[in-house]
């Protein structure tokens, strides 16, 4: 085949952007409000993503070298004579393989930039390109031909080489703006039904609700599945500043226990957790409370409103990176509500404190379920984390660790 010839690639990533904005259309009403945007944003970018083309260096192995009848020009003068422009020799057809990963149908298509003297031709097959030459076998045992022949190799394999930088260059513009036009059109798309619920409510018109559905969007690629439903009834959760005073309060707390590790030292997880408690009680009149019966389990800390949970806290002593992912996985476990703000606190009794830290930063940045990690403070990071419990939400989780050793 002649590559990069048959498809107009920015004709056809214009169509790949109208499918991604067809695919946000057939989000129901429900989905778009009870998911997290951000999360349906990445959902649309893992679907709809071109991954470049790469081409290694030619498998040597692969290398083959046949004998077969070859067509071989006739001189010009000489057409008239066999009234042919080729004639069929004895010849040797040499087959090189070049591996790659990637969109093949990229080796179709025709970038912004291209080669105006076109491209030399490839075969596709299992992910691998191949180049052939054909020699007569009087041609073949010239001095030289073997040199010449490589040399056209390095040459051919590195014009389609370009031609294919020249594609990735633009799938890699397109694939760098499509989580932005994603999350665009969707919230445009949430602020229309947010007005259609506003107008039904006016009206006192019932909207209809779809049952829930078992089976959730299918896996493709690396797509999280997301809720179907969505509950309109008021919830209760704090502020923004709310709960910045919230971890002001442990901070403080927290820094206490450092100063004067010794005083704490009898203490468990239990008695630490308690003054934690006793602290946040100052604050919110009473409405703290330790373990407390929240959705799957016991949470450690809880401030609740009306019997809604607006923050919730799980204490734990430190054992270890590798208990990370469990900690997580039982806090998120607790969780009710969307846009539920928590905390997960380490009480740390070894004595290289920082590097207890640099683990605890490698060991958040490794889940899957981590869509951000930042460290706001030597102590402290703030975490953005996939919920597995309430399916299309992410939760904010500030993770704090405590130097208890004296």
């Amino acid at each position: 085949m002649r590559p990069f010839r048959d498809i107009d690639l920015r004709e056809s990533l214009e169509n790949i952007k109208m499918k991604m904005m067809a695919k946000i259309d057939l989000f129901s009403n429900e989905e778009i409000m009870a998911n997290d945007l951000e999360l349906l944003a990445d959902n649309i970018y893992e679907e709809f993503y071109i991954q470049p083309v790469l081409i290694d260096d030619e498998e040597f192995s692969k290398r083959s070298i046949v004998q077969e009848k070859i067509h071989k020009r006739i001189e010009p003068f000489l057409r008239d004579i066999y009234n042919k422009e080729y004639v069929d020799v004895d010849g040797v057809m040499m087959t090189c393989y070049y591996p790659y990963v990637g969109e093949t149908d990229l080796f179709k298509c025709r970038a912004s930039t291209f080669s105006c003297s076109g491209y030399p031709e490839i075969s596709i097959s299992q992910g691998y390109i191949s180049l052939q030459y054909a020699h007569s076998l009087q041609d073949a045992g010239k001095l030289g031909a073997k040199e010449d022949t490589m040399k056209k190799l390095e040459q051919n394999i590195e014009r389609i080489r370009v031609g294919i930088g020249y594609a990735n260059s633009d799938v890699s513009a397109f694939n760098k703006g499509l989580s932005a036009t994603a999350l665009k059109y969707l919230i445009e798309k949430r602020k229309k039904v947010e007005a259609f619920f506003s107008v039904a409510a006016m009206f006192e018109v019932p909207v209809k609700r779809n049952e829930y559905s078992e089976k959730h969007i299918p896996l493709k690629r690396n797509i999280t599945p997301i809720t179907h439903t969505y509950d309109r009834q008021e919830s209760y959760c704090i502020t923004d500043s709310d709960y910045r005073d919230v971890l002001d309060a442990i901070k403080h707390t927290g820094s206490t226990y450092e100063r004067t590790p010794s005083s704490y030292k009898a203490m468990q997880e239990e008695d630490l957790r308690n003054t934690l408690l006793a602290t946040l009680n100052a604050t919110y009149k009473g409405y703290a409370a330790g373990e407390a019966f929240r959705n799957h389990g016991k949470t450690d800390i809880c401030i609740e409103l009306e019997n809604r949970a607006a923050f919730v806290a799980e204490c734990k002593m430190w054992n270890g990176q590798n208990e990370v992912e469990a900690a997580l996985q039982q806090l998120d476990s607790y969780l009710t509500w969307r846009d539920c703000k928590t905390a997960l606190i380490y009480f740390v009794r070894r004595k290289d404190f920082l590097k207890t830290l640099t683990n605890a930063e490698a060991a958040l940045k490794k889940l899957s379920i981590m869509r951000q990690v930042q460290v706001v403070d030597k102590n402290e990071f703030t975490c953005c984390m996939v919920s597995k419990s309430n399916l299309g939400q992410i939760v904010q989780v500030r993770v704090m660790l405590f130097n208890m050793n004296c």
